[in-house]
């Protein structure tokens, strides 16, 4: 996906603006040389003040972009190289309710109780700062779980996987188990859509060579 700008990616600085596990792995699957530079951004934008649910999470995949480029774009790195610094935000909803990270095991337990037996929509916006503007956008993916038993809710919130994870479940591990169907972007439930960010990168680079 990203061969059509292959040669010109020795150019840019790209940062990923995240300390995510998941996602560095994604990028290092795309072959991107991309370093790790996570933001002090302070996640609480008031749902309230957005009309949607992508522009409340594009928003906030916004302000950790911007937070890293203007801490980063003063740094001297001895070299011209133009920064792009990608950033992300991931969560899960159920009708109108937003599911975050669990506060606890016992937040866990509720959360996956009201998912058993349904389908979540899990919205990831991403979001390209660069200097000559920004790019952002949300991709999204139903998740269908299956109908699940307390005693197996426990033993996977017991296994510690999900309280990191906004849900309370992750579909590249043990939670994979849970779901027997996903209509949508497998990345996009792990934290980054490869292929729409694929196509953004290479409008960015394409679009800077003309100009």
């Amino acid at each position: 996906m990203l061969a059509p700008i292959k040669h010109l990616l020795s150019n840019y600085r790209i940062v990923l603006a995240s300390g995510s596990p998941r996602r560095q792995e994604l990028v290092r699957m795309l072959g991107l040389n991309a370093e790790l530079c996570p933001s002090t951004f302070e996640e609480n934008l008031n749902l309230s003040d957005f009309g949607e649910f992508s522009a409340y999470i594009e928003a906030t995949a916004l302000g950790k972009a911007e937070e890293v480029f203007s801490r980063l774009q003063h740094e001297s790195t001895g070299d011209e190289k133009q920064l792009i610094v990608i950033a992300a935000d991931t969560m899960v909803t159920l009708g109108d309710e937003i599911y975050g990270k669990p506060k606890d095991s016992s937040d866990a337990v509720r959360m996956l109780t009201n998912l058993s037996g349904t389908c979540n929509r899990v919205f990831t916006g991403v979001v390209l700062k660069h200097s000559n503007g920004v790019r952002k956008f949300t991709d999204t993916a139903d998740v269908h779980f299956g109908h699940l038993t307390q005693e197996q809710i426990k033993s996977y919130v017991d296994s510690g996987d999900p309280l990191d994870k906004a849900g309370a479940y992750g579909v590249q591990g043990p939670g994979g188990a849970l779901i027997p169907r996903i209509d949508g972007d497998f990345y996009c439930v792990m934290g980054l859509p490869l292929h729409r960010l694929c196509c953004e990168l290479n409008k960015l680079l394409l679009e800077d060579l003309v100009k």
